[in-house]
């Protein structure tokens, strides 16, 4: 495991808690099944597979919180939605590269040493912000 679910921050709106505990169920299913390739134990479509699954949900996490943060004038939502766009850039140029070499250890070092830190601080700052603000206007 990457990172237990209770180690993450939690922030005013529960629907984005949920997102956020999802995606490290996914990133830990991620990690865990690349550690599995390495040993033998699992091949790489699984880690494919695992890899899409993560990329997907990171796509459409991003977007909800860019539809919230646009449906109510969320007053820092360019500087939030270019933080998103930079990862999105990260996670495709990994995924070009993840398709070319087929090496699982490309996915497990960026996981480890760029995404987990970014999104650790990303929910501290910009989400604790943002469902700050946007828990006056949704309720859930």
């Amino acid at each position: 495991m990457l990172l237990d679910i209770s180690q993450i921050p939690r922030v005013a709106l529960e629907r984005m808690n949920r997102v956020h505990e999802e995606e490290i169920r996914l990133l830990n299913e991620l990690y865990e099944t690349i550690d599995e390739c390495v040993r033998g134990e699992k091949s790489l479509e699984d880690v494919d597979k695992a890899f899409r699954a993560f990329y997907e949900d990171v796509k459409q996490h991003f977007s909800s919180e860019q539809e919230m943060m646009e449906k109510y004038n969320f007053f820092a939502y360019p500087m939030h939605r270019g933080e998103h766009d930079m990862v999105l850039a990260q996670l495709e140029n990994l995924k070009r590269r993840w398709e070319k070499e087929q090496n699982p250890e490309l996915i497990k070092a960026y996981v480890e040493k760029e995404f987990l830190p970014w999104l650790m601080n990303h929910i501290q700052t910009m989400d604790t912000v943002t469902a700050h603000f946007l828990s006056h206007f949704i309720r859930d």
